[in-house]
């Protein structure tokens, strides 16, 4: 089990959902939910994706995104992000920040197998 997902997500449903998938992939899921931490665990594991609720309370995500960006060992990580389909400003300002993919919750949630797919088994 190699390959690594840190997933910055509260939501149980979400969260739960893409543990079982990665367990089905042989992939570790690696939970964090403070910015600092998010970035610390990337930069430590290097994981080949990290996955972002725009809507987790205590981080502001456009910053975070900017910090991994900026930053040679996490430059190059894939980074999807979602958000309610309706909150359109905060999913712009998360894909202009640099973030690999950005997706409504409805989405995330129906098709979490492939899109996590095309990152952990890639």
């Amino acid at each position: 089990m190699n390959r690594k997902v840190l997933i910055a997500a509260n939501n149980m449903i979400f969260t739960s959902k893409m543990m079982s998938i990665l367990d089905g992939m042989e992939a570790e899921g690696i939970k964090a939910i403070r910015s600092e931490e998010i970035f610390t665990k990337a930069q430590e594991l290097i994981p080949d994706l990290i996955v972002i609720d725009l809507n987790l309370n205590g981080i502001e995500a456009p910053s975070l995104i900017n910090k991994l960006r900026s930053y040679g060992v996490t430059r190059m990580i894939p980074i999807v992000c979602y958000s309610p389909h309706i909150l359109k400003d905060q999913m712009k300002a998360a894909k202009t920040a640099g973030a690999t993919e950005v997706l409504p919750n409805s989405k995330m949630s129906s098709q979490m197998g492939s899109i996590l797919g095309r990152y952990v088994t890639a």
